[in-house]
């Protein structure tokens, strides 16, 4: 069943400005258990080194006063039986989706963005909120950061007759700790509504997702995430929960990550209801970010 704009979109102004304190076991290494000299706490900062992992969403937003261009872009498929191969270079003369983004922090904790992604040729606006952030003497255990996002698609579609059936709607709550400057883990519970679906699909998806980086070098980290939808099956279609496994490497004070997922988009509005490549059959895709931050006002 549609329902009105306005109800979701008071849900998801609701959902994304309200969160109840949580709290977890209390075990960060004597290196994070540290306080100023002055006494007082000190945040725990760089959890993760970007505001996403390969697909999930992290903690971190871009701070104040900057603005990240950001160009996210996602290959074919690899596997022979997903239709990759030698013949289209094994994903690499293919573009599954392109997203070029643009965030801005409004505030050390307030981020906003808009996007545009090839794929569904989705125009995405978003807000990203630091709720709380975790401390080195255990009063604050977590960093939680509010997510909600929208999207309009230009796509041509016969079935769709009516503008207000283009909107899609995603808000999650990104639960973070940092348990030592080698190992970050993030959990993500995840709601998505659109207003337009197939007769046998839903209109409203809870997903659960989660992540996590391991710094086993002092350059080198490996990265992973993973999406599962609660969700009803669709006769005739197989979808497959989304994973992403990747190689995160620092050099001279930039990060470059190699990863690879079988998601079949960049935007979770896309990817978390319609993936439908199988890790298992090589439906598994090289993807990159390159990222470019400016600063505005004073340094």
């Amino acid at each position: 069943m549609n329902l009105s704009i306005s109800r979701h979109v008071l849900l998801t102004v609701f959902i994304l400005f309200s969160a109840g304190s949580l709290f977890a076991q209390d075990d960060l290494l004597s290196k994070l258990e540290s306080v100023s000299e002055d006494g007082k706490s000190e945040y725990v900062l760089a959890s993760f080194k970007g505001d996403k992992i390969i697909n999930v969403n992290t903690t971190e937003t871009v701070k104040k006063q900057n603005l990240d261009v950001r160009i996210h872009h996602l290959f074919g498929n690899i596997g022979k039986e997903s239709g990759g191969g030698f013949h289209n270079l094994y994903g690499f003369d293919q573009s599954q989706d392109i997203r070029i983004g643009f965030h801005y922090g409004l505030s050390d904790r307030l981020m906003a963005g808009l996007s545009r992604s090839k794929r569904n040729e989705n125009f995405e606006g978003l807000l990203k909120f630091k709720l709380l952030q975790q401390t080195t003497d255990k009063k604050t255990p977590l960093s939680i950061t509010l997510f909600g996002n929208a999207t309009f698609s230009a796509k041509a579609a016969s079935l769709v007759d009516k503008d207000v059936h283009r909107l899609t709607y995603n808000t999650q709550v990104i639960l973070a700790r940092k348990f030592s400057s080698k190992f970050s883990l993030v959990l993500i519970p995840s709601y998505l509504h659109r207003n337009f679906v197939e007769a046998e699909d839903e209109n409203d998806i809870i997903s659960i997702g989660g992540g996590f980086r391991w710094k086993f070098t002092k350059s080198t980290s490996i990265i992973a995430d993973y999406f599962h939808s609660f969700r009803s099956d669709i006769p005739g279609r197989e979808f497959f929960d989304p994973i992403g496994l990747g190689v995160e490497i620092e050099t001279g004070g930039h990060v470059f990550s190699i990863m690879f997922t079988n998601a079949s988009g960049i935007l979770e509005n896309d990817y978390l209801v319609n993936t439908e490549d199988d890790w298992a059959k090589g439906g598994i895709k090289f993807s990159f970010i390159v990222s470019r931050m400016f600063k505005f006002g004073k340094s």
